[in-house]
């Protein structure tokens, strides 16, 4: 029994290292491995974007562009390209913003304007004129109204009788508080002093132009969700009253 016993495990052993050796020789035991889908890699172009926020009437300086990899299949329509415009850097160089023009968004030039006029005359969009207003600190929102915000004017009119305010327009957008506009608000103190320029209608500059006269003009400052750009200024008089001569009359808008 001891002899047949030694015999079962002799031959088991020597099918094990059989089996071993036929497995080192194939090369171990195979293995298939799933690999990962690699990813379609998609053309690249290189798009003009800005580096840093650009406001309202701000000059573009070097450090305010810089060339980004963009999907070339959506590189959006009127964007500046480097295979398209390689010296666009030095072209749009010192040109004006006439919008805002936020970091990483493509720099279009139908936002720019490069002009040899009025620094404000550049700012204005056509159809427009900038009239400046005469306020002082306390009706000018504490010193918080700055270039880019939008307002109500409201005329206050004061007689023997007491003081009566109406508002006159809503909707309109500062441009400059004093000589400072939007795109130099970093560089220059906004001290609420003397005057705000006002971006109107030709019809709209008469009603203020005419409101100055007979009264005290005061800027109420709107909320920034309810100052969409695409809203449209509105007149909420059609005239402002004035007596000359003990006479009353109205100047209407045209």
């Amino acid at each position: 029994m001891k002899l047949a016993r030694l015999l079962v495990l002799a031959v088991a052993v020597a099918a094990g290292i059989l089996a071993f050796r036929m497995v080192m020789m194939s090369g171990g035991p195979s293995e298939q491995v799933a690999e990962a889908p690699q990813p379609v890699k998609q053309a690249q172009e290189q798009v003009l974007t800005a580096a840093n926020d650009i406001l309202l009437g701000g000059k573009l300086s070097a450090e305010d562009m810089v060339w980004t990899d963009w999907p070339e299949e959506a590189v959006p329509i009127g964007a500046v390209t480097k295979k398209a415009k390689p010296e666009a850097h030095e072209d749009l160089h010192g040109q004006i913003a006439k919008t805002r023009i936020y970091k990483g968004e493509p720099i279009r030039p139908e936002r720019l304007i490069n002009t040899d006029k009025g620094f404000m005359s550049a700012l204005l969009p056509k159809g427009k004129r900038a009239i400046a207003v005469a306020v002082e600190a306390e009706t000018t929102a504490g010193g918080f109204i700055l270039p880019g915000d939008k307002v109500d004017l409201i005329l206050t009119r004061r007689s023997d009788e007491g003081a009566m305010s109406e508002t006159i327009l809503e909707n309109i957008r500062v441009l400059a508080i004093d000589t400072t506009t939007a795109g130099e608000q970093d560089q220059k103190n906004l001290s609420p002093k003397r005057t705000a320029t006002l971006e109107l209608t030709l019809g709209q500059s008469e009603i203020v132009a005419q409101s100055q006269q007979v009264g005290t003009i005061a800027l109420a400052l709107r909320s920034a969700q309810d100052s969409a750009d695409d809203a449209e200024p509105t007149e909420t008089r059609r005239g402002v009253s004035f007596v000359k001569y003990g006479i009353t009359s109205q100047a209407g808008v045209k």
